[in-house]
């Protein structure tokens, strides 16, 4: 029910709830809820003067086992996690994080509270609805994630100073131009071939296979004839959105939060500005009389400033986003219009608006709707959390699904038969159920004749589930199949046939004979393809990754065949065209990559250079005393 805490997390009750379950760790001790002794090893990882103790390991790894239980399942484990590789991933991003951090402190880098505050700014979780900064939201969400907004100040400082570490160190890889030509020559490299598709289809000399034929293949591939598990489930869904659409709002309601969400409904204006600057008084007036006589900006910035235009050109900004000294000025022209000579700590600045978009509140008619069902949908939440307190206080009470679901005057809903994929029994999806992944990985979790845990469907709602009934796999009755089966042998022969044919193809070709002259004996065609490409680009699915690859590795007039789609295409090598290494717009982005590579590498040895520097020490017993298999089994008592 974490989901919905989370939401309902600034109302009394969850408050209450958090005061309690405060004071229970208060009582037992978090590390003993944790499962991890303080006798039993200290911190989990020593980087030089820094300890990375037990709690802020095990809430990273969790959030990441939550994450990946959103892929995989609610059946997703620490076990698993491990086996993949999550805790040690974990464990050494902390460290990596750690040793880096102290680096920097150690090289003085300082970051600003202006860097920090738009990095914030910038970050989407924290937006409204506008696109603007909440500062509600951001609130909200440190105080639902158990931050404070000094600590997390203190991470983004970190980070930022980590970053500017690693970024600094490798800012100035350049690719050899011998490296930009060898990878341009292998990228860039396209090849031509003639071809002939062999279509399984058009392979019409199949006999009718004998019943031991038939038999053979059944036997032969059971699993394709094996009904899978198939369960019958009764299950009770909530739905906070469907509650929400017979939830009354009351219009004083509506306008209180349309007046509280003020920010959500108001969009900054912005403007695109172009801003020259230059170190004094003097050359400032200077440009400024050149811009009078009708002189460009660009150019003016160009020869008195010595500026590019990607040093002129600040982009749509809103007035917060500039200096004090300089937005008053910058909002105060219009469209087009130049600001006088401008003084900043920074030197002078001339300022031309290029572009004006108008800011606004939306007003109160034009966005009542929204505020009304967001209303509608908070209330429903808070409403539908306390009806599934009260189902799953009714079915511990003794009470089955349906008498349950009866007691709240909820609806019952049952599946009779339901596979891993989500099929009935006839092959077809069964459509509306709640989170369908998480619903189906419960469903084959679940014990015949127990009910589920309560189950959160997505942020807006829970489903509990009964099995009634488990169907093992079953293989089908021969009869039941023996039309597929034909069907299928038949299809199977046919691909034999194209093969074989494909394969004959392929020595004719190989034996220096045109393809083309033999085309008409096997009835195909010839189709050309050229300027394919090794990374794919320019091959259809009628020529498929395996081929190209194929036909990459070839010499010149040489074959190459592969099965795709339905049937085999068989290639001739004709042309060779390699990379053109003059194309300036590949040979930068090719540099690009490599570039980053290269900064990728310096980062990952400056990080590995900086661990050998302050020490790191890993203590498996740590980690062991929080995810082990004596932790889980402690952490089941609670």
């Amino acid at each position: 029910m974490l989901l919905l805490m989370r939401k309902r997390v600034g109302t009394v009750v969850i408050k209450v709830f958090a005061f309690f379950l405060i004071l229970g760790f208060g009582a037992w001790g978090v590390q003993d809820m944790l499962g991890y002794q303080v006798g039993g090893g200290g911190a989990v990882a020593e980087v030089g003067d820094v300890k990375l103790g037990p709690q802020e390991i095990y809430t990273d790894v969790y959030a990441e086992v939550n994450r990946m239980r959103r892929m995989f399942g609610n059946t997703f484990n620490i076990d698993q996690a491990r086996q993949l590789g999550v805790i040690d991933g974990v464990v050494q991003r902390k460290v990596n994080a750690a040793a880096t951090q102290q680096g920097a402190a150690d090289l003085g880098i300082a970051i600003g509270d202006a860097q920090i505050r738009a990095a914030i700014v910038a970050e989407p979780m924290f937006k409204g609805l506008a696109g603007n900064f909440d500062r509600t939201r951001f609130q909200e969400l440190l105080s639902s994630n158990g931050l404070t907004e000094a600590g997390y100040v203190a991470s983004i400082r970190n980070d930022l100073a980590s970053r500017q570490l690693t970024e600094s160190v490798g800012s100035g890889a350049v690719a050899p131009a011998r490296w930009v030509d060898a990878v341009m020559r292998y990228r860039e490299e396209t090849r031509s071939i003639d071809s002939v598709f062999v279509a399984d289809k058009d392979q019409t000399a199949i006999p009718e296979p004998s019943d031991a034929d038939a038999r053979k293949y059944f036997k032969d591939n059971e699993k394709v004839y094996t009904a899978p598990e198939y369960r019958t489930v009764t299950f009770v869904r909530l739905d906070a959105k469907d509650l929400a659409k017979e939830t009354d709002v009351a219009e004083d309601d509506m306008r209180k939060s349309y007046d509280d969400r003020a920010d959500e409904f108001t969009k900054l204006e912005k403007r695109k500005i172009q801003q020259m600057l230059t170190d004094s008084e003097d050359k400032a007036k200077q440009a400024a009389a050149q811009l009078a006589e009708g002189k460009t900006f660009l150019a003016v910035a160009k020869a008195v400033a010595g500026q590019e235009e990607a040093q002129v050109e600040l982009g749509e900004i809103t007035k917060g986003d500039m200096l004090p000294d300089l937005a008053e000025a910058a909002f105060a022209l219009p469209e087009g219009g130049i600001s006088k000579p401008l003084k900043s700590a920074l030197g002078w600045h001339l300022l031309k608006v290029t572009a004006i978009s108008p800011g606004g509140t939306k007003p109160y008619d034009e966005v009542k709707a929204q505020v009304k069902d967001d209303l509608a949908l908070e209330k429903a939440l808070d409403a539908i959390f306390d009806l599934s307190n009260r189902l799953e206080d009714q079915l511990g009470g003794g009470g089955t699904v349906e008498e349950a679901a009866a007691a709240l005057d909820l609806k019952v809903e049952k599946l009779s038969g339901i596979d891993q994929q989500g099929n009935d029994a006839t092959g077809t999806a069964v459509a509306g159920l709640p989170a369908k992944r998480t619903f189906l990985a419960t469903v084959f979790a679940t014990e015949a004749g127990e009910d589920s845990a309560m189950t959160e469907a997505g942020e807006d709602g829970f489903f509990v589930l009964r099995i009634d009934k488990v169907t093992k796999p079953t293989l089908r009755p021969f009869e039941a199949v023996k039309a597929k089966v034909i069907d299928d042998w038949k299809a199977a022969q046919r691909a034999d046939a194209a093969k074989t044919l494909a394969t004959t193809i392929k020595s004719f070709a190989d034996g220096g004979q045109k393809l083309a002259e033999g085309a008409a004996t096997w009835s195909l065609t010839v189709e050309p393809h050229k300027a394919l490409r090794r990374d794919g680009l320019g091959v259809s699915q009628d020529i498929g990754d395996a081929l190209t690859a194929d036909i990459f590795k070839l010499k010149l007039g040489k074959v190459a065949f592969q099965r795709v789609r339905e049937g085999y295409r068989v290639a001739v090598l004709t042309r060779v065209t390699p990379a053109d290494t003059s194309k300036t717009d590949k040979r930068k982005e090719i540099m690009a990559t490599l570039a980053e590579a290269l900064r990728e590498d310096i980062a990952s040895q400056l990080t590995a250079a900086l661990r050998e520097s302050v020490g790191v020490s890993v203590n498996q017993a740590a980690i062991e005393a929080l995810f082990g298999e004596r932790a889980q089994q402690q952490q089941q008592q609670y």
